[in-house]
């Protein structure tokens, strides 16, 4: 009962220490007798980046308003440390001491690896333009960040309302007849434009839920 009564926290984070994640944010709703570790903690696991290697300043959402970096180690709550309760606290994920945080290293050889191995995906033919490229997503975000699931499987983020068809692509790649027919299919590039063959771009897909380690895609 008490916890349920508890005030709430939230920190918004601004990861500033990347071109392509400074436009993003990171939302926690933390309870106010939250350690000021356990704070830094929860932001490590929500960005992907190894605890200790960052520092978390004041900001006002735009700019830094203390250059003095929050003290990670202090036994303070993140009440006492000066955070309200009831409004938005924002803060800049910072270098630490000149140095790029360091991400969570991918875990290999681990059982989805395995499960991998038994589908069967499209590997790049030779003489193919930009086929290095095909497999690889160009859009970040936070959830993109962050490390695969425990369950193995990779989501699709919501382009705006697309909910109904991110559930169709999931439900016919879950289809290995279809799936695996899809992969067989060969794209000549002289004969069609890549960017509007719909089986190319769907097989392009796949290939990304099937090998990505992000969360999501």
């Amino acid at each position: 009962e008490s916890a349920a009564e508890e005030p709430r926290v939230l920190c918004i984070i601004q990861d500033t220490t990347n071109s392509k994640t400074v436009n993003e944010r990171v939302t926690l709703n933390l309870p106010a007798s939250t350690p000021l570790r356990r704070l830094f903690e929860d932001v490590a696991s929500k960005v992907g980046y190894v605890n200790g290697s960052f520092d978390l300043m004041w900001g006002n959402g735009e700019n830094v308003t203390d250059p003095t970096p929050i003290d990670q180690n202090s036994d303070k709550t993140i009440l006492d440390a000066g955070f309200e309760p009831g409004k938005k606290n924002f803060l800049h994920l910072t270098d630490k001491d000149g140095e790029q945080p360091h991400a969570v290293p991918e875990e290999s050889g681990t059982a989805d690896d395995g499960a991998q191995e038994r589908f069967i995906g499209p590997l790049p033919r030779e003489g193919s333009i930009g086929c290095t490229n095909d497999y690889v997503s160009q859009s970040y975000s936070y959830s993109s960040v962050l490390s695969k699931s425990e369950t193995g499987y990779v989501g699709l983020v919501n382009q705006a309302m697309t909910c109904y068809l991110n559930s169709l692509l999931q439900t016919l790649f879950m289809t290995p007849e279809f799936r695996n027919a899809l992969y067989k299919w060969e794209f000549e590039e002289s004969e069609e434009d890549p960017e509007r063959s719909i089986p190319y771009q769907l097989q392009r897909l796949f290939v990304l839920l099937q090998t990505s380690k992000k969360r999501a895609i």
